[in-house]
């Protein structure tokens, strides 16, 4: 009974002592290969009004084309994500209601930072700023 007490103690010691890994790369300046596919997607709604917004990569690493769609609608835009001193780690949250969402990106600490919002209002499909970053350099 001890060497069990004393085998699941040190298990439980080694599982609570390692950390999640930090997945955070390095940053560089373009990508090596760049995704044709959509590296994020976010659908809603019905066949005949289905909504959607997909993330694309592009070269240069904090470069991405989103291209959203609501019925005969659809649109394209190319924005840049701030430069964190870490590789861009993008996401598609759902909005406030189903035909909307948050494109956003997580920091080093993985808190989600909201960015631009893709919705449908009132049958028509609109793209808004929410929020911009400034990264400065800390004071000495």
């Amino acid at each position: 009974m001890k060497k069990l007490v004393v085998v699941v103690a040190a298990f439980v010691f080694v599982a609570c002592g390692e950390k999640n890994p930090n997945n955070n790369e390095p940053f560089v300046k373009d990508r090596a290969t760049v995704n044709p596919a959509a590296v994020k997607e976010y659908v809603a709604g019905s066949d005949t009004a289905q909504f959607k917004v997909q993330l694309f990569e592009q070269k240069e690493s904090l470069n991405y084309e989103l291209k959203f769609s609501y019925k005969d609608a659809s649109s394209e835009k190319i924005f840049t994500l701030p430069n964190m001193g870490i590789m861009p780690k993008p996401e598609l949250k759902k909005g406030a209601d189903d035909l909307s969402c948050i494109i956003g990106f997580y920091d080093a600490d993985s808190t989600f930072m909201e960015y631009r919002l893709v919705k449908v209002e009132n049958g028509t499909l609109l793209y808004r700023h929410l929020k911009e970053y400034k990264v400065e350099d800390p004071k000495k």
